[in-house]
């Protein structure tokens, strides 16, 4: 790539970007902030000095600044009852995707960030994380339930079974929609914002000499890289087969694998198509480990949905069909784990990244 782009311009710019998209993702009316798209950064000519470096204010390492403006009782009836929880309210799959992106981007690029507000804005995101994500966990799930329940053959449905799933689904929906909006009333969710803010105004970004730009990249690149593959290694092999719907130790792989793969897009304009195969393998990592999230969390689901047919003197026999799928689906997604583990750690994958940041 011409050395004519800053490692910092491009951090910068993604990290503008996911923080515009965060303020959109809670204030319907903002749109986000334009912005240089991460792939064509690496190959636009922003203009030179005298000296060969970008051209606009000049560090004194002969780096870019970047300006940047601020962005703007147990018998169901025939029908569920409706969530209680506001149907304008927060949009729950954008949120978790903002804060995700942002999470993704802060972490895969905090030895560039100096100074400012860091560590606080990261324990901020994984704080309200830790409410959104198990409200998109939550409707992932329902949408494994309800596509099991939808092809079930009518001659093994006993009971009503779809009002008693939709009075389950409509309560826990309702319950964790709440908390975020509970959430996005706190001082914290504020603190949050103004961090993120902070960040994109005044925080300094590392990595301003354009001819150190690929270095400086697959260094960050590759540490978010190592960082998944011993998460994985210490996880995966010890998480298949347990018997337990929310097992703690994928969710930080998952974390690592969407940080890698986040990451790598930034960089792919200057490190080229390795960077581009190595996110779309951590894409496919993270979607095996949510599909085997989901995949056990309905078959916990089903037990609950079957106990309390019983004790409503409803038959269960279709909860147990039900459930036998789940557990089929769940030996695939065990097999599609195991697969996504695979093609991730290929040493072809990543041996690349050592000659780029040496």
């Amino acid at each position: 790539m011409p050395k004519t782009v800053t490692a910092s311009t491009l951090v910068l710019a993604a990290i503008r970007e996911r923080v515009a998209a965060l303020h959109a993702a809670v204030e319907p009316g903002t749109d986000p902030v334009p912005v240089l798209d991460d792939r064509d950064l690496g190959d636009r000519d922003l203009g030179t000095d005298d000296e060969g470096a970008p051209a606009g204010d000049v560090g004194a390492d002969g780096g870019t600044s970047v300006t940047v403006p601020a962005a703007e009782d147990e018998v169901p009836d025939d029908e569920p009852d409706a969530p209680s929880g506001d149907p304008d309210g927060p949009d729950v799959e954008r949120l978790a995707e903002a804060l995700s992106d942002l999470e993704a981007v802060v972490t895969g690029f905090a030895s560039l960030i100096e100074g400012g507000e860091l560590a606080a804005l990261r324990a901020e995101l994984a704080w309200a994380r830790s409410t959104v994500e198990e409200a998109r966990a939550l409707d992932g799930t329902v949408d494994v339930l309800e596509e099991l329940v939808e092809d079930l053959d009518p001659t093994l449905r006993q009971g009503p079974v779809e009002a008693r799933v939709g009075i389950v689904v409509a309560s826990r929906t309702a319950e964790r929609r709440d908390a975020v909006t509970s959430m996005l009333a706190q001082p914290e969710w504020t603190s949050l914002l103004a961090h993120a803010d902070q960040l994109v105004l005044t925080a300094p970004i590392g990595g301003r000499k354009a001819k150190h730009t690929d270095k400086v990249l697959a260094r960050a690149l590759a540490d978010a890289d190592a960082a998944a593959r011993e998460a994985a290694d210490a996880a995966i092999a010890e998480a298949q087969g347990s018997d337990r719907a929310a097992e703690p130790r994928l969710a930080p792989v998952a974390a690592a694998a969407h940080t890698v793969a986040t990451t790598a897009r930034v960089v792919r304009g200057a490190l080229g198509k390795q960077a581009r195969k190595l996110a779309d393998a951590a894409d496919a990592l993270a979607g095996a480990l949510e599909e085997r999230r989901r995949s056990e969390a309905v078959a916990h689901w089903l037990v609950d949905l079957a106990d309390l047919a019983h004790r409503a003197g409803e038959p269960s026999f279709s909860y147990g069909v039900l459930h036998a799928e789940a557990r089929a689906r769940r030996v695939a997604a065990d097999q599609a784990l195991a697969a996504a583990v695979t093609a991730y750690t290929k040493p072809k994958l990543h041996k690349w990244l050592g000659a780029e940041s040496s």
